[in-house]
């Protein structure tokens, strides 16, 4: 079957199941549901969502892994975890591994081969997908709790896919490729949780803990192995119940949204607003891509800004992403120098969607910009004195425009870029980098320099240290009294 094809026969599957399997307790619904892994073994599971779940407010999802072998998802749905995390808001998909379970097939765990161990990792790549193609679960924020042998794979699949952003390893052991992805993200926290006698289990749950840079990562010790942990330490279950649905939902509510240019083109978008926070508004940040890319490449920033209170938009500018729409003859794709010297408009357009949201201080805005889009960014920022603050990836030859505000302004200014960045076309862009720092009127500028780090958002993903740094300045630049940022 092509690809293409499975995540909408997993949607009809999940519909026909619904109308049979269907019913309320206790404030969610109950599912049983099954999805075809790529190489087409057909992996069953149960699905529980909020009552309350819709798609114009999609909940966070977490898939649960019971230990390979040794449990089915029953393990889950038993001890309650599944029902709680949807009773809290939490989207909850458990899952029989290949060859155990309803998931049995035409071949028993048993009889694996090293090989076939290693498909596991199919199986939760396709819990993962169909749980984010649920038009009520926001596919940017789901975690995975895996258990004992699914430990290694869960945490395979976040190395693999941006919308893993919660982990929760109980009881397993870590490879150096696990160990590497626990060191170098930072954004991503993750729960250690072992029994305090289980020797082996504890020295790996140990060393990845050590390893860890979230700060909301954590280690809980226990008496058992796996989940048995949870029916033998009072209070436990709950205890990481409340530790995922807090950290899945600190990750904030996307949105797709679209908004209009001043000269007639349709901008898409994804807003994304911090969890909770009553009628309290929060501070935003625009992000404006490069020439190269779209409003993807700043994925992992835009959740790292979320967490820490702050609502953001990303967008795809005029003839890039799905802003290739204007409803206009005439303009060719890509875009014509006339055309692409517009994209300033764009952002323009951007800071008054974010300022014009109810939540958002229109007073405390921020803007992130790279290569390309940096003179946009800085020209439109001109006169504006809603934005508070803003970060420069590598800039790009300074534009008259660009020269002039960074003259004029007293907004501050955070500039990166890698000191042996050269565009052969036109120089050296950590050149212009620096010339542009120099330009700044702003006493709150700031110049950081790497080596070998890339350019624009590339830098953000060679030094991962950067996304934190990135952040913390804007905490400072945009906090103000009785803000609602979290510092």
């Amino acid at each position: 079957m092509p690809k293409s094809a499975r995540p909408r026969r997993a949607f009809v599957q999940f519909l026909l199941l619904s109308l049979f399997g269907f019913w309320l307790e206790s404030g969610i619904s109950q599912t049983v549901i099954n999805f075809q892994a790529e190489d087409g073994w057909t992996i069953y599971g149960t699905l529980h969502l909020p009552e309350n779940a819709s798609p114009t407010e999609p909940v966070p999802g977490a898939v649960l892994l019971a230990e390979p072998e040794w449990h089915v998802r029953e393990t889950f749905d038993s001890a309650h975890m599944a029902r709680d995390l949807a009773q809290n808001g939490v989207a909850a998909l458990t899952i029989d591994f290949r060859g155990q379970g309803e998931s049995l097939g035409e071949e028993e765990f048993t009889a694996f081969s090293p090989e076939d161990l290693d498909k596991l990792q199919l199986d939760i790549k396709g819990a993962v997908n169909f749980l984010a193609s649920q038009r009520v679960v926001d596919d940017l924020r789901i975690g995975i709790i895996g258990v004992g042998l699914g430990v290694k794979y869960a945490v395979r699949e976040a190395t693999q896919n941006q919308a893993v952003r919660v982990l929760m390893l109980i009881s397993g052991q870590l490879d150096e490729s696990a160990l590497h992805y626990i060191k170098s993200r930072n954004d991503v926290p993750i729960l250690f949780i072992v029994g305090k006698n289980d020797k082996e289990s504890l020295r790996e749950m140990s060393l990845g803990y050590s390893y860890a840079t979230n700060p909301n990562s954590d280690l809980v010790l226990g008496i058992g192995h796996g989940t048995t942990l949870f029916s033998r330490t009072p209070g436990q279950e709950k205890q990481v119940v409340q530790w995922m649905t807090g950290n899945l939902k600190a990750l904030g509510r996307k949105t797709e949204v679209s908004f209009k240019s001043s000269d007639g083109w349709t901008l898409h978008g994804t807003l994304h607003l911090p969890q909770g926070g009553g009628n309290s508004k929060v501070p935003g940040v625009v992000l404006v891509h490069g020439a190269h890319h779209d409003r993807r490449t700043y994925n992992e920033l835009v959740q790292a800004i979320v967490t820490r209170g702050i609502a953001t938009l990303a967008f795809d500018w005029r003839g890039m992403g799905k802003s290739t729409e204007n409803g206009r003859v005439g303009v060719d794709l890509p875009l014509q120098t006339d055309e692409r010297n517009k994209i300033y408009l764009d952002t323009k357009a951007a800071v008054n969607f974010l300022a014009s949201q109810d939540r958002v201080d229109a007073d405390r805005i921020g803007l992130v910009g790279a290569t390309l889009a940096t003179n946009h960014v800085l020209q439109a920022a001109m006169g504006d004195t809603r934005v508070k603050g803003i970060v420069i990836l590598t800039q790009y030859v300074p534009t008259d425009e660009a020269k002039q505000f960074l003259a004029t302004s007293e907004t501050p200014v955070f500039f990166i870029a890698s000191s042996e960045d050269v565009n052969f076309e036109v120089g050296s862009l950590a050149g212009f980098t620096k010339q542009a720092y120099q330009l700044s009127k702003s006493k709150g500028s700031q110049l950081l320099y790497y080596t070998d780090a890339g350019r624009g958002s590339d830098i953000l993903k060679n030094r991962g240290e950067l996304k934190p740094i990135i952040v913390q300045w804007f905490l400072e630049q945009l906090a103000s009294h009785g803000s609602q940022v979290t510092k």
